[in-house]
């Protein structure tokens, strides 16, 4: 028997909590696994205990070229994933996991004409560094205020992406937009007068509301429609993009989902300060954010002492070293003993 919509959850959100959590141990195999496969659940037995109890197989079909590579290891990694998956599912006490198993598609198999999670290949080459991907639909009108506004975002850690500016001429175009839209973390409308009128711009909203991705609208000279109107809109201008973008980035620390990857590229932003200035603004932010881990803590007071922009900052080490509780000091370097 098999029926995806019997399970608790879908199959695919199961998978995009799996590969979020593989992602952040830094296990690139299994995630690009895991992102590439068709999942679904399959019953496979039944008790009438408790009022029901179901056991589940989760069956993950890839591409030949990602089973071979893994093939050598396949029994480790299906049990790996089965602990993760227990370990998701403990809330759901009528509904076990029994299994995973992982097969190759068979060529010429109707599953390979469908769509595909992006590989961790194809994000990385698309988003180019590590941080919270943002794809900021657009007018074309505005294109020119609009790379200002990703000029100034990316200060911040975010990894914004631009059609018209970041597609690499000898891909295809639509093909390259799609990747963007399966691979962000939100999506951030920028609603002026002209932007109803774009052919692209309500298909790009629909597919972020589609897949269950925030959406975040700027109110810029127009209101937001549709099913994105229901959210409250940041009100910006596209003249003014250094406030914009910090009212972006309040808005994006204060979603839970996406709280997590926006304070992790605050991290980032800051340690990599390129600017007294910017140093300055990041850390205003960065002192008022209370879930810090302690490893993303040491990660910016060691950028206290690496980097001149912030180390040589008005009072700024010393803010920061006072806002997490400790202060570490530049590594020593041993006189030598003469013989």
């Amino acid at each position: 028997m098999s029926n995806e919509s019997e399970f608790p959850k879908p199959a695919s959100e199961v998978i995009a909590t799996l590969a979020g959590i593989f992602r952040h141990q830094g296990r690139a195999d299994i995630l690009e696994l895991l992102e590439s496969s068709h999942a679904r659940f399959d019953e496979t037995n039944y008790d009438n205990l408790n009022g029901g109890t179901y056991t589940w197989a989760l069956r993950l079909e890839v591409p030949v070229p990602i089973y071979a590579a893994i093939e050598p290891r396949l029994t480790a990694i299906e049990k790996g994933i089965e602990a993760k998956l227990n370990t998701i599912g403990r809330v759901y006490p009528n509904d076990h996991i029994g299994g995973v198993t992982i097969t190759p598609i068979a060529p010429g198999s109707s599953l390979q004409g469908e769509r595909m999670a992006p590989s961790e290949v194809e994000v990385s080459r698309l988003w180019d560094k590590e941080g919270i991907r943002l794809f900021l639909s657009h007018s074309s009108n505005h294109k020119i205020a609009v790379a200002k506004l990703k000029y100034e975002l990316s200060r911040y850690g975010t990894v914004p992406f631009l059609a018209h500016q970041d597609i690499e001429p000898s891909l295809e175009w639509l093909k390259e937009i799609e990747l963007g839209l399966q691979s962000m973390h939100a999506l951030v409308a920028l609603i002026t007068p002209e932007f109803h009128t774009s052919l692209w711009t309500d298909q790009e909203i629909g597919w972020a509301l589609g897949r269950g991705i925030p959406v975040f609208s700027v109110r810029s000279g127009a209101d937001p429609y549709g099913f994105s109107g229901k959210y409250q809109a940041v009100p910006g201008s596209l003249e003014q993009p250094d406030e914009l973008a910090a009212s972006i980035v309040n808005v994006l620390l204060s979603s839970p989902q996406t709280h997590h990857e926006m304070r992790r590229s605050l991290v980032m932003g800051f340690s990599k300060a390129d600017s007294h200035k910017t140093a300055q603004k990041l850390r205003r932010i960065v002192v008022g954010i209370p879930d810090f881990t302690e490893e993303e803590k040491r990660m910016m007071q060691a950028a206290c002492i690496s980097n001149s922009n912030l180390a040589n900052a008005y009072n700024l080490p010393e803010a920061i070293n006072k806002a997490f509780g400790k202060t570490l000091e530049p590594e020593k370097v041993e006189d030598e003993i003469p013989f």
